[in-house]
């Protein structure tokens, strides 16, 4: 499906656009949804104070992850040295962007020569 759809002309949507009652029925407009912007009396566009609860957010979390078992910290012998949920918590634990634990994860690198990023495997 993935090669299908790579030519967009054959997604069914292509070229369409959804009217404004099926749009309706799409959407939670205004208050009905959960946290949503509003306009305040200047106009300027706020949010309203809702917001996703601790527990929403690491559902969110997991689900979102590419890596279901976590990450983890390996010594050269590819002894487990630390696990993490993420590559995001990873990165906090050694104070480096996500973007380098990311690039060394994917290539196999060794970090600061004495470290290696991998996946759980187990």
């Amino acid at each position: 499906m993935i090669e299908f759809y790579k030519d967009k002309s054959n997604h069914p949507m292509f070229g369409k656009t959804h009217n404004k009652e099926a749009l309706a029925l799409i959407s939670k407009p205004g208050e009905l949804n959960p946290i949503f912007f509003f306009r305040n009396h200047l106009g300027t566009l706020r949010r309203k104070k809702k917001r996703h609860s601790e527990s929403t957010k690491a559902i969110m979390s997991d689900n979102k992850n590419k890596y279901s078992l976590g990450v983890g910290i390996y010594d050269l012998e590819d002894n487990l040295i630390y696990k993490f949920k993420n590559n995001v918590e990873l990165a906090k634990y050694l104070n480096i962007s996500k973007v380098t634990v990311g690039k060394y994860l994917n290539s196999g690198l060794v970090y600061n020569k004495t470290l290696r990023f991998k996946p759980i495997q187990d």
